[in-house]
């Protein structure tokens, strides 16, 4: 029973999606566009035949600008997944920084103030 689990883990697919090797996210991200946009033309086309005079601006200006925000809100959440690819390149051809003791600090030395030598005499009242 085991051997057929580690044969499974060890295949390509399960193990991406098993251990996290591959982003399914940017995958889904564009299906969800493309649902999104679908989503989008329809409720532009129900407006625009419920909406009477005023509808037709309705559903134009609804479609331009619902499928103007919906693209950048899905460029956005893939800019986040190419910035991680990214950095793991960087991270991969960086070589880390030798590991050296750090130097001791000097010991801080604490002064006095210096009092002056001179006696002050009060006077009496007068």
């Amino acid at each position: 029973m085991l051997e057929k689990v580690e044969g499974f883990v060890n295949e390509p697919l399960p193990r991406k999606f098993l251990f996290f090797d591959e982003m399914i996210t940017p995958s889904l991200v564009q299906a969800a566009y493309w649902l999104g946009l679908v989503c989008v033309i329809w409720i532009g086309l129900e407006k625009l035949f419920h909406g009477g005079f005023f509808g037709i601006f309705e559903a134009v200006i609804f479609v331009l600008f619902s499928s103007i925000a919906l693209r950048v809100i899905a460029e956005m959440v893939m800019l986040f997944f190419k910035m991680n690819a990214t950095m793991e390149v960087v991270a991969k051809n960086t070589t880390p920084a030798p590991v050296s003791a750090a130097p001791t600090p000097k010991p801080v030395r604490k002064t006095r103030k210096k009092v002056s030598k001179k006696v002050t005499k009060k006077t009496g009242g007068e």
